[in-house]
């Protein structure tokens, strides 16, 4: 049997998760299956405002093409800084879309001969020793308007890939399994409907805070108290107690709107946005009309994000940003002029687009927090 295999079974049965996967396992959102892409009928694109970096194998391809297209297709392409290859923007538009929205290089060349972002997207995925996770970008219209619809709490469901397994990766397994215990943990106190969600995501931010100790520390036998910590009603009164203390001086909003306006600007609505609201504070952040939506942003925040921290074991800092997410989309909703699910689909798609296209972006929240530029207490105090 692969040794990697072996490896990831014996420290996964440490951490009591029974795992007999001889291929890689998938992990998905309950409601991944019925995704479908809108094509033409999209009311926005992903082959806009999106600088796609080309994978090698399909850059070669596309120098190979033959014939008056694959001139068109070789002239479209640019070369940055970095020697990175991707299509050059013209007026923000792929060259290559269609004035019908859709891909000339699909309807050339067929769906094989799209690059590996292109062919994907809106998936993303994580491997993480045997598993594989699948996240559905809420950038993609249909997307969020398939995260929105959900009724219930958002499960995830467990697949085989029929992938093998290939090795350890580079993760700290102990690390990994006891975050991706934690994580659950962490999904479950957002969604705990019995809360209002802005008490939700403060428990979910003092969690983070002591579970960072405990990472720090690699104090791994203590991680079934703290998870038992945070089911426990007695418990996670005096928590809610300690956070409404924490609370009842608000920090202004100021901060924020400013790292917003610091990021990499991706599209042009996103700044336009921003420059009237930069200097204020919300009167109403989480409107309870839209509570199930802000559980479900969060979880799927936490979803994407929670376990990257298996590589550095900042796991606070990944809390903190997801957390920094949705209070951003949060408060921008509460400034517009009319707030209905449109508009927050809308929205939040806009700000994922802005924000998660951008490693730039991304890279700068965690060292924002890393640094304690933006505290944890200081964050704690919007969620109030």
């Amino acid at each position: 049997m692969n040794r990697g295999i072996i490896f990831w079974r014996k420290v996964a049965l440490v951490h009591g998760i029974r795992n007999e996967a001889t291929s890689m396992k998938l992990y998905e959102p309950c409601f991944a299956a019925q995704f479908h892409c809108l094509a033409g009928a999209c009311p926005d694109t992903c082959c806009k405002d999106w600088e796609i970096i080309l994978d090698e194998k399909t850059l070669a391809r596309y120098r190979a093409l033959p014939g008056v297209f694959g001139d068109e297709v070789r002239n479209a392409l640019t070369t940055d800084a970095e020697g990175d290859t991707m299509f050059r923007l013209t007026d923000g538009h792929c060259p290559l879309l269609s004035s019908d929205g859709l891909c000339r290089v699909q309807l050339s060349l067929g769906e094989e001969a799209l690059c590996d972002t292109c062919r994907a997207h809106p998936r993303f995925y994580e491997e993480y020793g045997q598993t594989k996770e699948l996240t559905l970008s809420i950038s993609c219209p249909a997307a969020i308007d398939l995260l929105f619809a959900q009724e219930t709490p958002i499960k995830f469901v467990c697949r085989e890939d029929g992938a093998p397994v290939s090795g350890c990766n580079d993760l700290d397994p102990d690390r990994y399994f006891a975050l991706r215990r934690a994580r659950d943990t962490a999904i479950s106190i957002t969604q705990n409907r019995a809360l209002p969600i802005s008490d939700r995501l403060s428990l979910l931010l003092l969690f983070a805070v002591r579970l960072q100790r405990l990472i720090d520390t690699e104090a791994y036998g203590r991680l079934d108290g703290l998870l038992a910590r945070f089911s426990d009603n007695q418990a996670v009164r005096r928590d809610l107690a300690r956070a409404k203390r924490m609370q009842s001086k608000p920090s202004a909003f100021f901060p924020c709107w400013m790292l917003l306006n610091n990021m990499e600007h991706l599209t042009q609505e996103f700044p336009r946005m921003l420059d009237s609201q930069s200097m204020q504070r919300p009167q109403h952040v989480f409107y309870p009309a839209f509570d199930a939506q802000w559980e479900h942003l969060t979880v799927y925040f936490l979803w994407r994000y929670f376990l990257k921290a298996s590589v550095d074991g900042q796991v606070l800092s990944q809390t903190q940003s997801c957390l920094f997410h949705v209070l951003c989309i949060a408060a921008l909703f509460s400034c517009q002029d009319v707030r209905d699910l449109k508009t927050l689909s809308t929205l939040a798609s806009l700000y994922s687009k802005e924000v998660e296209h951008s490693d730039e972006n991304l890279h700068l929240l965690l060292r924002v927090f890393d640094r304690k530029t933006l505290s944890w207490k200081t964050l704690l105090s919007l969620l109030g």
